[in-house]
């Protein structure tokens, strides 16, 4: 019904029923004035309803009743909509905050609009950086030639800004009308790894090159020469450079199947008495090496859980180290005792020390402080490397003290909680 026909009704109605006293246009007025009082009353309570926003309806009539209860069933509907996407919404940003990669998200001129908490660790972001182009923040040539590549090429390496001895991986995504995301990854360690991939290749080359090249000289020498003592000569320089390549082989051999090993369970491996071991090594070095006096403080009853073979290689690379890198009449001390629940390792020379730069990289496969001096002395650079796979099977690690000019430590603690377990039948 429309409100013109509801007026006329209400109209006829009042007339007729002012004209029982007589005065049917007053009767019209009246009942047409209070019908739209109640009309204007309603319309305040739906729209006091409306300014309220929440609720259920007022009691209303007619066509106001149906409008004010669908617009509530239509506020409700939104209203879980919109708690369904703002659930979503925290769910998204708790979950990128989480990720351990920067996520920043740009739009205009590279604008930042949003970042998480990597970003601001990795790319040194801040509240107050929101608003501003990245460009302007992070002053590199890498990431103008990102933000301004094609679609093609959105990828490139760069030096983090906070510590330029760290390398991000930065990736640019556009998702929408002038919006990109950037995705920023610590790529230091693959870095890392890809480089020392790179050396080790170049150096065992260079390595397996130079015997190679000795011996083919001398077979090219000998094969024309009758004297028996030049011949003796080249054969004892062939002889000494096959063995150097076949010691690099094994090494690199016990390092794969190091590397392809997983650690040992703990109820793996044999009880060993290493003290014995050590003693019979050193005073073999000893009797090779007149020159070099050893000092041991070995108890010969304490006893570990490993594989003997990896701990016999381990400590033999480390005592050879200290004979190879130790002027002449220089003193070596080994010890190796119990200290709380681990048997402690430990070999000190009066070297020439290693300066604190080098450190971090002895256990690198092929890295050599002194090349000239590690080759003279006959090492293959793989020593330390294999000490420190070793180690790790066994659930310790090499700790290394150096000063230069005043010899070197180094050192490892094995577990051995059982005094009661050490009855190792071996030695």
């Amino acid at each position: 019904m429309t409100g013109a026909l509801a007026v006329a009704l209400f109209a006829l109605a009042g007339a007729l029923l002012g004209s029982v006293f007589g005065a049917p246009a007053l009767g019209a007025l009246l009942v047409v004035a209070l019908q739209q009082s109640w009309q204007a009353l309603q319309f305040r309570r739906l729209n006091r309803w409306f300014d309220q926003g929440a609720g259920h309806p007022p009691v209303l009539f007619g066509a106001l009743h149906r409008v004010a209860w669908r617009v509530y069933r239509q506020r409700r509907s939104s209203r879980t909509r919109s708690r369904r996407l703002a659930t979503m919404l925290r769910e998204l940003q708790r979950a990128t905050q989480a990720l351990p990669d920067a996520v920043v998200l740009l739009e205009g001129e590279d604008r930042i609009v949003w970042f998480n908490t990597a970003g601001a660790r990795l790319l040194g972001l801040q509240r107050r950086d929101i608003g501003a182009p990245l460009a302007g923040l992070y002053r590199a040539p890498e990431l103008k030639t990102l933000l301004r590549a094609g679609p093609g090429d959105l990828h490139t390496e760069l030096p983090a800004p906070g510590d330029r001895s760290e390398i991000l991986d930065l990736r640019l995504v556009p998702y929408g009308p002038a919006r990109k995301l950037l995705l920023a990854r610590d790529i230091t360690s693959v870095v890392r790894l890809r480089t020392m991939r790179q050396d080790f290749v170049a150096n065992v080359s260079h390595e397996l090159r130079t015997p190679l090249t000795v011996i083919l000289g001398f077979l090219e020498t000998l094969a024309e020469e009758e004297d028996p003592a030049l011949l003796q000569h080249g054969l004892r320089r062939i002889h000494s450079s096959a063995a150097r390549m076949q010691s690099l082989v094994e090494d690199l051999l016990l390092l794969s199947r190091l590397d392809s090993d997983g650690e040992p369970a703990s109820d793996e491996g044999e009880w060993l008495r290493l003290g014995p071991f050590i003693e019979r090594l050193c005073s073999d070095l000893q009797s090779l090496h007149d020159g070099h006096g050893f000092e041991l403080e070995l108890d010969h009853d304490l006893a570990v859980r490993g594989q003997e073979r990896e701990l016999h290689s381990a400590v033999t690379n480390l005592i050879t180290n200290a004979v190879r890198y130790s002027p002449d009449g220089g003193r070596i001390t080994v010890t190796f005792q119990r200290v709380g629940e681990t048997a402690r390792f430990s070999v000190t020379d009066q070297g020439l020390g290693i300066a604190a730069n080098h450190l971090g990289r002895l256990t690198e496969r092929f890295y050599r402080v002194d090349v000239g001096r590690s080759r003279e002395a006959g090492g293959t650079g793989l020593g330390l490397a294999i000490v420190k796979h070793v180690l790790r099977r066994h659930h310790s690690e090499l700790e290394v003290h150096s000063t230069v000019g005043q010899g070197s430590c180094f050192a490892f603690a094995l577990p051995c909680p059982n005094p009661a377990a050490e009855k190792a039948p071996h030695a």
